[in-house]
């Protein structure tokens, strides 16, 4: 089935983000003809429209206005009523992964203030929430070089953890 969808619709893209919240997609930067994408657009299913968020500015821990970074590669997941934006390749670059979070009441953006062991900036990985926690996998980091790391953001404290191999293997096998 062909749905009808109004509204402005996104310029063409790839190396984005997406992620579900209630009725509605919220779609993040990624990669066009012209370069990298700082935008934010929203699909609403009750009423199949298209909707840019046009507002660049969003607040710092310091309270201090921000702009997002364009970004592709990064990942899009969503915590109660909003998405949570990690890493990815970003104009300006960052030597460590960042953490945005996008309320989708208010369609403000604010950056988490990360603790602990942050990891290094990266494009390409995998991020999956279980419960109040992320769970980041590989990806490439700004030299190209692939990644093969596991990390662990705690959302209550917002704290990164490196997870080595024997506290993973230690998790299959309760024994050791």
């Amino acid at each position: 089935m062909v749905l009808s969808i109004s509204g402005d619709k996104p310029t063409p893209r790839f190396n984005h983000a997406a992620t579900v919240i209630g009725n509605k997609m919220i779609v993040v930067g990624g990669e066009s003809g012209s370069g990298l994408l700082d935008d934010v657009q929203v699909l609403k299913f009750d009423q199949f429209t298209w909707t840019s968020i046009s507002s660049k500015l969003y607040l710092s821990p310091s309270s201090l206005p921000l702009k997002i970074p364009a970004c592709r590669g990064h990942s899009l997941v969503s915590w109660g009523k909003k998405a949570l934006l990690i890493g990815g390749k970003t104009d300006p670059a960052s030597d460590r992964i960042s953490v945005w979070a996008f309320d989708t009441e208010t369609e403000c953006w604010s950056l988490v203030e990360a603790k602990g062991d942050i990891p290094i900036a990266r494009n390409g990985h995998t991020v999956v929430r279980a419960s109040s926690v992320l769970i980041l996998f590989g990806g490439e980091d700004a030299k190209r070089k692939k990644l093969n790391d596991l990390h662990m953001f705690d959302l209550k404290s917002f704290t990164w953890l490196l997870c080595i191999a024997q506290e993973l293997d230690h998790l299959r096998d309760p024994t050791m």
